[in-house]
């Protein structure tokens, strides 16, 4: 007797838990089938820079939420190294970023709203300035970025977009903050869309 209740009692937590597996399972696969309610999802994110002269456009980037919390941004500033905008106070920019890869997660419940950080490395180009990261050969890597993001869907007309803010701080390998900043961003969702005509 005390076996069958033991098996009884087995079966019913292991029924419990495919359940709730199950009805996990359901909820994401929605999501992921383009729920306009939830972040979840791939964004063409624009990116703005605040500077002395007020907010500069910095990049565009893809940048996909994922269910469970994880984050990735398909780079488009890899090659700033060769950007000859970034001198003076942003010559610390002139580094190749890799991608970007972190976590999210809501807050405030269902708002809409998020939080995000993610990192990314370093590498030196040919206008890597030494005097942030020391010598190195090109190519190297000389640091990591870490980007703090604050943002929340807003309903438009053409459907939700994501509108925030974000700060990084960019820091060598002995750990040394070489620039801090921040700027905003808007991002809009890429759909499922009818194959091109051939």
């Amino acid at each position: 007797m005390k076996r069958t209740i033991t098996t009884l009692t087995a079966t019913v937590a292991l029924a419990a838990i495919m359940g709730t597996l199950g009805s996990l399972h359901n909820t994401r696969a929605q999501d992921q089938q383009g729920n306009q309610g939830s972040v979840i999802g791939t964004w063409v994110a624009t990116i703005n820079v605040d500077t002395p002269a007020g907010p500069q456009p910095l990049a565009t980037e893809l940048a996909s939420f994922n269910p469970g919390g994880t984050f990735i941004d398909a780079i488009s500033i890899a090659f700033s190294a060769e950007n000859p905008g970034f001198a003076g106070p942003f010559a610390p920019l002139a580094v190749n970023f890799s991608d970007a890869f972190g976590t999210w997660k809501p807050v405030n419940g269902d708002s809409g709203q998020f939080a995000a950080t993610f990192k990314r490395f370093l590498y030196a180009g040919a206008n890597t300035p030494t005097a942030a990261y020391g010598s190195f050969f090109p190519g190297q890597n000389v640091g990591q970025a870490t980007i703090e993001v604050a943002g929340a869907l807003q309903a438009t007309k053409s459907g939700n977009i994501l509108v925030g803010s974000y700060t990084f701080q960019l820091t060598n390998l002995d750990g040394t903050n070489v620039l801090a900043g921040g700027g905003s961003f808007t991002a809009t969702r890429v759909n499922v869309q009818p194959l091109a005509g051939h």
